[in-house]
Order: structure tokens, then sequence, then C-alpha cells
């Protein structure tokens, strides 16, 4: 596997920096702020119950302080630990992190906008061609996912009912959960719904696995695979005008992006 180091991601860079430069300013305010309590404690001007309650509230400004330095620390040294096998796209980058009870602790973002986008894509694409699925098919996956959740794990539709990148409704929702927590994957993350995506369809629905696997790999396999996809494995409800649909998101908007680098014949 290659090295992606920090210098060739400039936002790991910008992140690590940014730590650093937080934690500076925030442990210069811990110094002032200890250095005002200790002068209070030292004028006797202020006495009595007022003198206290100043005191006590620097106090806590101070401890509170103490534990954002220590966070931003803990942040900025765990981005220069892993950062080396960081690359845009990858699931791993898409990890929201936070420090808890003085451990570095991943996990999802919810709807802050970490998860969801262009990453998310990029990172289901990089997955699906790990498993061989070409291009075209990707395409085809890619745009019924856009449709379904817009590339957001975390999404809820159906009244409730139905979750994440591919709006898994109920069983298949259980399935998903299942399979995340036998496999020690997260639940709500990409990387753990994408393998659970192959996972299905290679045991759920094996038709439709082998007619996307062996789509031709320019714009009208994009389109049959979205077309397949939507009829046989999303399953919505007016699916054949949305899978026509799908099928054309495929090929105009996905195909151009990731089939660039095939010969659409």
């Amino acid at each position: 596997m290659s090295d992606y180091k920090v210098s060739q991601y400039g936002i790991f860079s910008d992140a690590v920096n940014t730590t650093k430069t937080v934690s500076t300013h925030v442990s210069d305010a811990t110094t002032t702020i200890t250095t005002s309590q200790t002068s209070l404690n030292d004028q006797s001007i202020f006495m009595g119950p007022a003198q206290e309650e100043s005191v006590n509230a620097i106090t806590n400004c101070a401890t509170r302080l103490s534990g954002l330095t220590e966070a931003y620390n803990a942040i900025s040294a765990y981005l220069v630990e892993t950062s080396g096998t960081y690359k845009t796209g990858d699931a791993k980058a898409q990890k929201a992190i936070s420090f808890q009870n003085g451990k570095i602790v991943e996990g999802v973002s919810g709807n802050s906008g970490v998860q969801t986008g262009k990453a998310n894509q990029d990172a289901i694409y990089n997955y699906l061609s790990q498993k061989g699925f070409n291009d075209a098919a990707i395409s085809g996956i890619l745009a019924n996912i856009q449709h379904e959740s817009g590339f957001d794990p975390t999404a809820l539709g159906d009244g409730g009912t139905s979750y994440g990148i591919c709006q898994w409704h109920l069983g298949r929702w259980d399935r998903l959960k299942s399979y995340c927590a036998e496999n020690n994957l997260d639940v709500n993350s990409v990387e753990g719904q994408a393998a659970y995506l192959v996972y299905e369809l290679e045991n759920y629905y094996p038709s439709t696995y082998e007619k996307i696997k062996n789509v031709p790999n320019n714009s009208q396999g994009a389109y049959d695979a979205a077309y397949e996809w939507t009829v046989n494995f999303e399953i919505p409800d007016d699916k054949y005008n949305r899978g026509a649909q799908r099928g054309q998101t495929a090929a105009s908007d996905y195909w151009p992006t990731y089939g660039s680098n095939t010969v659409n014949v």
C-alpha cells in the first residue's frame, strides 16, 4: 500500500497546525487566568462571598481550559501519527474524532458534513473498485445512492424505517446492523455500509450481482447498472421510471467522472 504523507495532502497539515495553534493560545489563556486567580486571592480589598465566587469562577475557567489544552494536544498528536496512511476519499479519512476519557475516539459526525458528499462518494468508488466492479457498474450504484441518501450514512427515510446510504428498510436494516456487529464494523459509517452492500448483493441478490458485475464498461453500461440496481435491488415505488431516471444520472453525471480513463464504445 502506498504511503500518503501530510505534505501531500495539505488538509492534514492544516489540521495539525490548527490544533497546535489553538493549544498554544488556550495554554496562554490558562496561564493568564491562573495568574489572575493568584492575584485575586492576594488582594485584601475583595472580601467575603464576592471574593469567593470570583475565585471559584476563575478556577472553573482554568480547569476547563486545561482540559481543552489536553484535548487539542492529543488530537494534534493523533493527526501526526495517523496522517501517514490518510488519503482523500479513504473511509479512515472521513471519520470524526473526539477526545473522551483521556483517549482519542473515532466516530461518526452525523450531519456535520464530515460524513457526506464527495468524500463519501469517492470512498464508495474506491471500495467497490477494489471489489472488482468496473467503472460503469460503480457509476450505476453511485447514481442510486445519490437518489436514496445523498451519500449520508446516517440518513433516515420512510418515516424512520429506512436507514443508510442505500436506505435499507426494516428487515434489511436489521441485517445491516447484525452484519456490522459480527464483523466489528461501524454501522453508521460508509466503510461498514459499503462492506454490507457487497455482502448483501452477493448473498441475497446473486442475479443482480452477476448482471451488475458484467455490464460493459461504457456509458450504456452505467445506465444499465443503475437501472438494474433500482429495479431489483433498491426496489422503490414506481421503480421502472425511477430506474430510467437513475440510469440517466449514472450515464450523464457519474460515468464522465469515473469512466474518464476508459474507452467509451
